[in-house]
């Protein structure tokens, strides 16, 4: 087995650890003749730290995430050699890069049965000498992990100011120059029709294999890029802003593998790309605007005329589309989330239209749906309106959008009652179903006459029965678990139970009966909470 692990931009070779002097460690596993010894980094020099962990169990797998060094002064370390070699084997499952054994305090030198287990599944394995506390191998890994991660951001910030000093100066050949020189690559740019607008270091072949990949990209919806490694290197190609469609794409070319600093510097081109492609600011506004006003025209009939369902096409939408309709219900006194979900869907590049009646209303397609809700969920959290449910309807044709209105509203309801971002018309509960104030006050009115003994008592007495009741409904008359739940003896609940059909007049045995207390409390609870 190999421990070779990916290269981390940050991560510290075991090479580069073996060199640090004061730390005193040496190679152990892979054993090495005496005349190799002053050379002892170059045999390790792919091993990619990616943090040094101290841990003294006898299984420390389930503790682990892979790429750790694992150290150990073997203070639970079986002595059978059996034992040691299936200690190893659960390291190595787990992605561990190497070990390292802290002798003289339980063991005086490295037991033989980790260096074979070592030698077998090719795990480096190092000797720490006693001076050497564990510790100071964690900070030495850890600050270089802080002056890697700081070499790369420096570097990013350098490269954002040259790719966009190119770009202001030299347009869409300024960039792609910029960034072929930092990554050694040859870069490709095209427009939403597919034409090259600019390339450096790009022959006739990379071009068919760019429109290859474009195209099958194409029937992947939800899909933004490829990357595609092969004997010739790594082929990126990344789909650039755009509404409903690309505004163009970027490929990059790369000898080998494509690191993930590069990949940092070529999502700064993207987005660079992106703005300077897209369409201005008042393009996009009127385009809201306008879909806006086609959205209020499907929703001012219960069926709309082809006319109107037509325009949609101007937004994405298919003829035969199914059309979900999504509302985002902001809390009270608070502004409607119009920008926040309009930029989300606009970002994500899903066919959409909104428009702001009280709440935010957005028709998307049905199988867009769940990246629509995602995308919006996620912008809603980073821009603070904690304050915002999303309800979802179910699937409708697109000249039927208008019913979607209730479902969604229906669906949101049940999303803030649940404490949940968002709702799902196909999943309402009994709770979301009461949110309905006339629906409520219905079910309340019927199941008022078997509860009225309970709910005019008003002692304390009533109040525990009914407490008992709901707890013993909602378990679905299971006398064990609601004992449970209420931290009585069962004997207790039965005798309480009684007392309720007695007061009520209703038998718990009977199914009708039990759903009509349920709905009665239910409706009670909706209407005080």
């Amino acid at each position: 087995m190999s421990t070779e692990a990916p290269e981390d931009p940050y991560g510290a070779t075991l090479a580069w650890l073996l060199e640090q002097e004061e730390l005193g460690l040496r190679l152990v596993e892979p054993a090495l003749p005496p005349a190799v010894e002053p050379a002892l980094p170059s045999p390790t020099p792919s091993v990619w730290i990616r943090w040094a962990h101290a841990i003294e169990v006898v299984d420390p797998a389930p503790f682990l995430d892979g790429g750790e060094l694992v150290l150990t002064t073997g203070l639970r370390m079986p002595r059978a050699r059996a034992e040691q070699a299936a200690y190893v084997d659960r390291l190595a499952a787990c992605g561990v890069v190497g070990l390292a054994f802290g002798i003289g305090v339980r063991f005086a030198t490295i037991p033989v049965g980790l260096r074979q287990a070592c030698r077998r599944v090719g795990m480096p394995l190092l000797e720490v000498p006693l001076p050497t506390p564990f510790v100071a191998i964690t900070q030495a890994v850890a600050a270089h992990r802080a002056d890697q991660q700081n070499a790369v951001m420096l570097r990013a910030v350098a490269f954002q100011r040259q790719l966009t000093r190119a770009t202001l100066e030299h347009g869409t050949a300024g960039l792609t120059t910029a960034l072929a020189r930092e990554l050694g690559a040859a870069v490709v740019v095209l427009d939403e029709l597919e034409t090259t607008v600019a390339s450096t270091g790009a022959d006739a072949d990379l071009h068919a294999r760019v429109a290859a990949e474009i195209a099958g990209l194409a029937g992947r919806p939800g899909r933004a890029s490829v990357t595609v490694v092969s004997d010739a290197g790594t082929l990126a190609v990344q789909r650039l802003g755009g509404l409903e469609r690309p505004s163009g794409w970027l490929a990059v070319e790369a000898p080998g593998q494509v690191s993930v600093t590069d990949r940092l510097l070529l999502n700064q081109a993207v987005s660079l790309l992106t703005l300077h492609r897209d369409r201005p600011r008042e393009l996009v506004d009127a385009r809201h605007r306008l879909g806006a006003t086609v959205l209020e025209l499907l929703l001012d009939a219960d069926v709309v005329a082809p006319a109107v369902v037509r325009h949609l096409g101007h937004f994405g939408f298919e003829p035969a589309d199914q059309v979900r309709m999504m509302v985002a219900c902001a809390g009270k006194g608070r502004t409607p989330p119009l920008d926040v979900v309009a930029h989300a869907l606009d970002a994500a590049s899903l066919a959409h239209v909104e428009a702001v009646a009280g709440d935010v209303l957005v028709l998307v397609r049905d199988r867009d749906v769940q990246a629509a809700a995602d995308a919006v969920a996620e912008a809603l959290v980073r821009a603070g309106r904690h304050d915002v449910v999303l309800g979802v309807s179910g699937a409708l044709p697109t000249e039927r959008a208008a019913a979607g209105r209730s479902a969604a509203a229906h669906a949101a309801a049940s999303a803030r009652a649940s404490h949940q971002q968002v709702g799902w018309y196909g999943t309402l509960t009994l709770e979301a179903i009461l949110a309905d104030d006339l629906v409520r006050a219905r079910v309340a009115t019927l199941a008022e006459s078997p509860l009225a003994p309970l709910l005019e008592g008003g002692s304390e007495r009533d109040r525990v029965l009914l407490e008992s009741l709901e707890v013993y409904l909602r378990h679905n008359g299971s006398w064990e678990t609601a004992s449970r739940a209420l931290g009585v003896h069962r004997h207790t609940l039965r005798n309480r139970m009684a007392r309720v059909e007695e007061l009520t007049g209703a038998r718990l045995d009977v199914a009708e009966d039990r759903v009509a207390l349920l709905l009665g409390l239910l409706a009670r609870s909706s209407g005080t909470g």
